[in-house]
């Protein structure tokens, strides 16, 4: 295995500079592997190679440390009053990314969290709201899952309907055939509203929450 050799406090940042910013696997494995010189630097040298390695952990998808290491990030930003860090406003930049990589970690419910704070925060930022839209969307409510469930039912009742008329009715029975063919289309297009219709409310209502967050959001920076 390829091993950094060691660096002493005084030159470890010199050779973090030497680090393509674009080699995310490199400056992750530096940072792991001198981290207790890091820590030794200057905060405002150790805040920069931080926050490159919280960063490299989101482009190379390693979203539970991700998730765990942004968190260092947003407290420094608060304590050292770092919101904007060289031009950027950090403190959202790494929120947002943090609120990603719980989306990736199927962590919706704590995702939306953090962007409906966001939005709190920033409510003319759409991809905010388009993002906490999404979230919505993943995060299933039960009665979802209970209409899908009852969709299936309905699905399976109408073949059942069809392979009964095929095989029996039809042949033996002609005169039940009509009734037959009745309540197979309406178990199919009974399966298919339900379906279609609590798909179409749960798209709604991840809508009109994400919208109302930003209207109520807006509001209150108006009267502020």
């Amino acid at each position: 295995m390829d091993f950094l050799p060691t660096y002493s406090p005084s030159t470890v940042y010199g050779h973090f500079q030497e680090i393509d910013p674009q080699s995310y696997n490199t400056i992750i494995r530096f940072f792991n592997e001198h981290a207790e010189e890091i820590k030794a630097l200057d905060f405002e040298d150790y805040f920069e190679i931080l926050n490159s390695y919280v960063y490299s952990l989101f482009e190379v998808g390693a979203y539970q440390k991700h998730a765990m290491m942004a968190d260092v990030v947003i407290e420094a930003t608060i304590i050292n009053n770092l919101k904007v860090y060289h031009g950027i406003d950090l403190y959202e930049k790494t929120l947002f990314q943090k609120s990603a990589s719980l989306y990736h970690l199927h962590l919706y419910e704590e995702s939306a969290y953090i962007l409906s704070e966001l939005i709190k925060i920033n409510p003319s930022e759409n991809t905010y709201r388009d993002f906490l839209i999404k979230n919505k969307l993943q995060d299933k409510p039960k009665y979802l899952v209970r209409s899908q469930g009852i969709s299936i039912v309905l699905y399976f009742v109408s073949i059942f309907i069809i392979a009964l008329s095929a095989f029996y009715l039809d042949p033996f029975l002609p005169s039940w055939s009509s009734r037959a063919e009745f309540w197979r289309n309406t178990s199919f297009l009974s399966g298919t509203g339900f379906l279609v219709g609590a798909e179409a409310l749960h798209r709604f209502n991840a809508w009109w929450l994400a919208f109302d967050l930003v209207e109520k959001s807006k509001e209150k920076l108006r009267i502020s």
